[in-house]
């Protein structure tokens, strides 16, 4: 007695029987129903699901003497044809093997020609996408011209490959991958149609293992149900598929925490020992410690952890030992040695050297974090290193924090105009000499309107506060700055007239100043100082952090690290 595969079995046999493809079977029985069916049908989506299944029961509604509802009774004749693919209107067609234009001619003499059985003709190519140009061409004057009563259901898993002239004259309907809610239900279902228990740890196993195809999933449950009687166990899915314990991982994680490599290299001997896929351990590994990340950030998302309910609660108490910097940095070096492991002939040293590399781990420390923990220690210490606290340029492991230049008033907070005072004070430097309170303006705009406060900074003021004029002079080659800001004036004229609570107009003038440079760079520093500048400067305000800072050779981190090791607390 011949066996039937439970994918071919179980397969659906009307449309509300499709499971998690809903937007697709609901679109379909309605047009069916009222008779609004398109000519081509284009449906996409990754393998096992639901792709040629659908197509099959389009074709049965469609020559279903009987339908209900949209959905074929699938009891009549054609449909117990076309479920056994006996039917003569309904053709299926391999386009991997059937690429040419000749194969494609052929089909479209056989489309002139009236149904022989039902009241349609149905062609259904599946991996449509593997024909040739000349074959896609040749099917194009069919689709452009269809033959009354003849349908077309094209199904690909790349649906970039198709010519965008086919596509246009096709309904297109893009399928999706399952749930693990749904593939766990599906999974379920048929288990016990079976008459065959699925323990938990089996059915999780199995869900995780099919990555949201119903096909891939009823598959592996075939090959378990043909080595099981009774009940499906955990144990019974990772013998039978040679896959990795994850309490292995957990393993790992204690190891990496109590930075024993001694530990961590006996748990890749075992794995070797016992025959398992060194790759698949080192790619379980970023998995693991995306894992750790997830519950390091909100336990809540333990439901986007696929583990049992006693290993979670393991791991969440792993996560505690780790900060999101560390974790953030494990799962970048993990990716890397999966991708190096993954394609060598000697994985087994890779792993072994990435296991220690792990365990020897150093946790990221913000230097800011580090000044003020040595502050605190201090004797007399009176809750920080300077007092800058926050405002410090942060650093990792002997590296300053990076990114462009921004003003210290977008560092320290947004910008307040003070209430009182003709000229606020302002920083030293050669700015303040020249006009009180110029830098503090310049500040208040780079917070406010930062393009206006970038071009005046390359001006040099001179202000009369009896007449109220602020005359800011540009050198001759800074035409485009005056240019860009001639219309901000009127706008510049008020904000310095709050901040200096007296009535001010502005003009601009190009031409030539003594030493512009010179001063002009120091306005500069003062309100837009560079990442090396703001490390410098707070090494001059706080000695033990310039100490420090020597001692680690430091620098700031480049643009592309800076977010990485961003402090979540600022």
């Amino acid at each position: 007695m011949s066996y039937e595969a439970i994918a071919r079995k179980y397969r659906p046999e009307t449309f509300a029987q499709v499971v998690g493809q809903a937007h697709v079977t609901d679109t379909l029985r309605a047009a069916v129903r009222r008779d609004k069916l398109s000519h081509a049908y284009l449906f996409s989506g990754p393998r096992g699901c639901g792709k040629t299944t659908v197509a099959r029961l389009l074709a049965k509604a469609i020559n279903c003497p009987r339908p209900a509802e949209g959905d074929p009774c699938g009891e009549c004749e054609s449909c117990r044809a076309i479920a056994r693919g006996g039917y003569l209107d309904v053709l299926e067609i391999d386009a991997a093997s059937n690429t040419g234009v000749d194969n494609i001619r052929e089909l479209r003499d056989m489309a002139q020609y009236s149904p022989s059985e039902g009241s349609s003709r149905v062609f259904i190519i599946d991996e449509v996408h593997m024909l040739s140009k000349g074959a896609f061409n040749a099917l194009l004057k069919i689709l452009e011209e269809p033959p009354a009563r003849v349908f077309f259901f094209f199904a690909t898993t790349e649906v970039h490959k198709i010519p965008r002239t086919i596509i246009s004259r096709c309904q297109r309907f893009d399928f999706r991958l399952l749930s693990q809610e749904e593939l766990s239900g599906r999974l379920s279902e048929v288990a016990g149609a079976e008459g065959v228990k699925l323990a938990p740890g089996a059915l999780r196993t199995l869900v995780s293992l099919a990555e949201g195809s119903l096909r891939d999933g009823l598959s592996l449950l075939d090959q378990m149900l043909a080595a099981s009687e009774g009940e499906v166990t955990e144990e019974a899915v990772v013998g039978a598929f040679g896959l990795i314990r994850s309490e292995v991982y957990l393993d790992l994680n204690d190891a990496v925490i109590a930075r024993d490599p001694v530990a961590g290299l006996a748990l890749v001997d075992d794995l070797a020992r016992a025959g398992q896929s060194l790759g698949t351990f080192a790619r379980g590994i970023v998995t693991n410690f995306r894992n750790l990340m997830l519950l390091k950030i909100d336990a809540e998302l333990a439901r986007m952890v696929d583990l049992p309910a006693d290993q979670l609660s393991r791991l969440g108490g792993q996560a505690a030992a780790f900060s999101e910097q560390d974790l953030l940095a494990l799962i970048e070096r993990a990716s890397g040695h999966f991708e190096r492991i993954h394609r060598s002939t000697q994985p087994r040293i890779l792993l072994e050297a990435a296991v220690v590399e792990y365990t020897r781990f150093e946790s990221r420390v913000l230097l800011a974090d580090l000044a003020r923990r040595l502050g605190q220690l201090a004797p007399g210490a009176g809750g920080g290193a300077s007092g800058a606290g926050d405002r410090r340029p942060q650093t990792s492991r002997g590296e300053t924090k990076g990114g462009s230049a921004g003003t210290k008033s977008s560092q320290q907070g947004a910008a307040e105009i003070p209430a009182g005072g003709m000229f606020p004070s302002s920083p030293a430097g050669a700015a303040a000499d020249t006009v009180p309170g110029w830098t503090r303006l310049i500040e208040v705009l780079m917070q406010k309107a930062p393009r206006v406060g970038a071009c005046l900074m390359n001006g040099l003021p001179s202000f009369d506060p009896d007449s109220g004029r602020l005359i800011i002079a540009f050198a001759a080659d800074k035409e485009f700055q005056v240019g860009s800001i001639r219309g901000d004036c009127d706008r510049v004229a008020a904000l310095a007239a709050k901040l200096w609570q007296q009535e001010v107009r502005v003009e601009l003038v190009l031409g030539e100043r003594g030493q512009e440079e010179n001063i002009t760079e120091g306005i500069r520093r003062e309100v837009a100082p560079t990442q090396s500048e703001e490390l410098k400067q707070a090494c001059a305000e706080d000695p033990a952090l310039g100490s420090l800072v020597e001692m680690m050779d430091a620098a700031p981190l480049p643009d592309g690290e800076r977010d990485r090791w961003q402090d979540p607390t600022d």
